[in-house]
């Protein structure tokens, strides 16, 4: 965990440090082998390289798959499985989400400004003087982030944590993915190009992440959606692991011990607590995503400028909880936001909405 967080606008400037931020970095490719261990351990049969599936419906309840799996060093082979419940955590695509005629209505496709396109690897360092000035640039120290936001649009960000050997650093990248910005890879290069320090690639991975707040419904007979496949993803800053895990744990928890697991009553019990404990935090922070996305990249630098992205809200951004300014803080907030008013303008609903949800 990094001690602290520094923000920058999309030119560099310094726009606010966070202190004892509740960051937590993660090895996401340790995580994964971690999981598969433990799902084997456990008794679970991994299927991998599958082509085909294909359900059975009991009227709108899934009740059996059959699912052509095609490993490229053996014949290919066809599994039949049946169970009272099925999870589609299979992220946006959300195989089984689209074969439910119940959900059909409730979950749209995502697209355009409501998808993220994000990348993070973990990069040699082949130059330690390099990397000492990028941080010194920054006021940074190693193990600290430095997170430039609105360098391609206004939803997008740059975070760069070099470890404390000087040995290795994490980059992330991300913004929309309308087309307009590039891709998470091309945001990767160009950080490579613009800190020459980074050296080669260790490990990492590229991918696209809803960012709309969840579906209105992501339950129906017999499947539950679990993570990007029900956009339980933070809409802030496109953050879904941690989302995704509570979501997990909260399903495990309502059909525990149920008869029937995929009962819709017992389903319907994830849902609505899901929804009541986070349903309003991530509608508010989709308000505040489409707000960064009119800003702009412009509107963000000048919102960072300003000073109107103050401590108090980037912690709480980080921490994924909605924070309304301060009583005491509000006068100087206000002179900030008189000074900006075209920021003032998409900024002030937004705090407004925040409140009512």
């Amino acid at each position: 965990s990094a001690t602290r967080t520094h923000i920058v606008g999309p030119d560099g400037t310094h726009g606010v440090t966070v202190h004892d931020t509740p960051v937590v970095r993660a090895d996401m490719a340790l995580l994964g082998r971690r999981l598969r261990s433990n799902a084997r351990q456990a008794g679970v049969e991994l299927l991998d390289h599958v082509g085909r599936i294909d359900p059975t419906l009991d009227g709108d309840r899934i009740v059996a798959l059959d699912v052509e799996v095609t490993p490229p060093d053996r014949p290919a082979r066809s599994v039949h499985v049946e169970a009272a419940l099925f999870v589609d955590a299979s992220g946006r695509r959300g195989v089984l989400r689209r074969r439910s005629p119940a959900l059909a209505a409730s979950c749209p496709e995502v697209h355009g400004d409501e998808l993220c396109t994000a990348a993070d690897h973990h990069l040699r360092i082949a130059d330690a003087d390099g990397a000492r000035r990028f941080l010194d640039r920054h006021g940074a120290a190693p193990g600290e982030a430095v997170t430039m936001v609105g360098l391609a649009g206004g939803f997008s960000t740059r975070a760069i944590t070099v470890s404390a050997d000087l040995d290795e650093a994490s980059v992330l990248v991300g913004c929309l993915a309308n087309g307009r910005y590039g891709t998470g890879p091309r945001l990767l290069a160009q950080t490579r190009a613009d800190e020459p320090w980074l050296g080669d690639s260790i490990d990492g991975g590229a991918g696209v992440i809803p960012l709309r707040r969840p579906y209105a419904r992501f339950v129906a007979p017999g499947l539950a959606l679990v993570g990007d496949a029900a956009c339980q993803v933070f809409p802030g800053h496109g953050s879904g692991i941690g989302m995704g895990l509570l979501a997990g744990s909260l399903l495990a928890d309502a059909v525990a011990g149920a008869a029937d697991p995929g009962d819709e009553r017992a389903l319907w019990q994830y849902q609505a607590t899901f929804q009541h404990r986070y349903g309003g935090l991530l509608a508010a922070y989709d308000a505040f995503r489409r707000m960064s996305t009119a800003l702009g990249g412009a509107g963000v630098a000048k919102m960072v400028r300003a000073g109107l992205l103050t401590e108090d809200l980037a912690r709480a951004g980080l921490d994924q909880r909605w924070q309304v300014p301060d009583r005491a803080a509000v006068p100087a907030m206000a002179r900030r936001m008189a000074a900006v008013p075209s920021v003032a303008a998409k900024m002030l609903p937004l705090l407004a909405r925040g409140q009512l949800l």
